[in-house]
């Protein structure tokens, strides 16, 4: 039995997959990514890339382990956005500063204004609009751009890298390279041109030879090292495919092939999207490069999983400061019973759970209202927060104008934020008036990670035929 393997190097988990050619996964390893570096001063983000390595290769260790087959090949995805500063011989000279990372929406000194706002005046429409997206805090461009502006890039720097193909050129010992859709995910690469946006790398202040080669999403970029495969169990020579965006490797594993769906993931944040005829523009929303040579329009509003999450740690937080020490998953099941319980239409209390602000609104925050005396339950809080993530996601649909994708009669979905909550699933269906379906495997983003790869060495004839391999159910079930 021949497998496509997979790697996803989420922001909160780390999952390897193998898909066999029926499409079925076989084996699925998922580890707590807590890489997470404590102590950092308010707004930053950062993760120990090393660590992360660590984990990555004990997932592998133990997929193979627990995996009958011959494996393929080995697909990459993770976490976009974020920036890792490395060596000529590869070597990190930063931690992993991720897309949560918010410095660039601190003042700069002896002005009024923040770095990202400094950066913004320096940067033309007609250069920012090829990009497909609009710089905003946690972009490499712009993080790399308030480093540079405090003397904090490290001078050996040789490379500006996302985690996925940094890993990738660490598992195979190949130059690190990106595709079109990590590279266009900094802010600075002109996704209609194809290359590194000249302006915008001056508006940064930045060297065009700190970014890697461009490539093809999922082509084999090397093979798996003796080492590597010594420390993973996995064979010598083991073909490692380029990494790809999750978000576009959600959409691969989880819309079959060539579908006009709307597709909605929920995971740490939250995206909608759906298919462009080619590089079209709407405003408020990112134009992104979809394998192989497509393009789609994604809202990307970050109220996702981790606005929900908030009420457990605020719930968790108040419990303990009466003494009480209750399990997170014990307050999940309350507060999704009890928000279950309540009216579909007791929507009195609304909540804009903009807890970390937006890409475009940094420093808008979460704001509750028609608050009552009896409506500020555990109950009402969670099902407000979760009407506030599908009516964010509705938001970007109906601001859509002609590009509003009026003919497509279903939405397909995926990330754990959906597929662990039936209720968001039910509230989303009455938002948009249409059925949500969910792919009957988990793990969208690995999965479509698993048919790219896969598709590239033959295992498929191609990534249509790979995408056939996709079942959907209901997402009430």
């Amino acid at each position: 039995m021949n497998l496509s393997l997979a790697l996803d190097l989420g922001t909160t988990s780390i999952t390897a997959i193998a898909v066999d050619e029926a499409g079925r996964i076989v084996t699925q390893i998922t580890r707590e990514n807590d890489a997470a570096v404590a102590g950092l001063a308010a707004g930053r983000a950062e993760q120990d890339p090393r660590c992360i390595f660590t984990l990555a290769l004990e997932a592998l260790r133990e997929l193979a382990d627990n995996m009958t087959g011959s494996p393929l090949c080995l697909g990459l995805t993770g976490q976009m956005h974020g920036t890792l500063l490395v060596d000529s011989e590869r070597n990190p000279l930063t931690n992993l500063i991720t897309w949560q990372d918010r410095r660039a929406n601190e003042i700069v000194l002896g002005t009024e204004t923040t770095h990202l706002e400094c950066l913004l005046s320096r940067c033309s429409v007609l250069a920012l609009d090829p990009t497909g997206c609009r710089l905003s805090p946690g972009y490499m461009g712009v993080t790399l751009s308030v480093l540079q502006s405090q003397d904090e890039l490290p001078a050996a720097a040789h490379r500006a890298s996302l985690l996925a193909e940094w890993i990738g050129a660490e598992l195979c010992d190949e130059p690190i390279v990106t595709d079109r859709s990590n590279a266009a995910s900094s802010g600075i690469y002109d996704l209609q041109s194809d290359c590194w946006s000249t302006e915008l790398l001056a508006a940064c202040d930045l060297s065009g030879d700190l970014f890697p080669t461009v490539r093809e999403s999922g082509v084999v970029i090397g093979r798996l090292t003796p080492e590597v495969a010594a420390e993973t169990g996995l064979p010598s020579g083991l073909p490692v495919c380029n990494a790809i965006g999750d978000n576009q490797a959600a959409v691969l594993g989880s819309v079959p092939s060539h579908e006009p769906a709307i597709q909605i993931n929920i995971g740490t944040g939250g995206q909608i999207s759906w298919p462009a005829p080619d590089f079209t523009r709407v405003a408020d929303m990112d134009t992104r490069y979809l394998p192989h040579d497509r393009f789609m329009l994604v809202g990307a509003g970050l109220a996702g999983g981790d606005a929900f999450a908030w009420v457990n740690r605020t719930a968790t937080s108040w419990l303990k400061s009466l003494g009480l020490d209750v399990p997170t998953e014990q307050i999940y099941e309350a507060m999704t019973t009890q928000a279950a319980d309540l009216s579909a239409h007791n929507d009195d209390l609304t909540c804009n759970p903009l807890f970390r602000g937006t890409r475009r609104q940094p420093l808008a925050r979460g704001e509750f209202s028609g608050v009552s005396l009896d409506n500020f339950t555990l109950g009402h809080v969670s099902r407000a927060v979760l009407q506030g993530i599908a009516a964010g996601m509705k938001w970007f649909y109906d601001n859509a104008g002609d590009q509003q994708p009026q003919s497509i009669q279903r939405i397909i979905g995926s990330g754990n934020g959906l597929r662990k909550n039936p209720l968001l699933v039910e509230i989303i269906e009455r938002e948009f008036e249409r059925p949500v379906l969910l792919p009957s495997h988990e793990e969208a983003a690995a999965y479509g990670t698993a048919l790219l790869a896969g598709s590239t060495v033959g295992m498929w004839a191609d990534l249509e035929t790979a995408g056939k391999c996709i079942r959907l159910v209901s997402g009430g079930h």
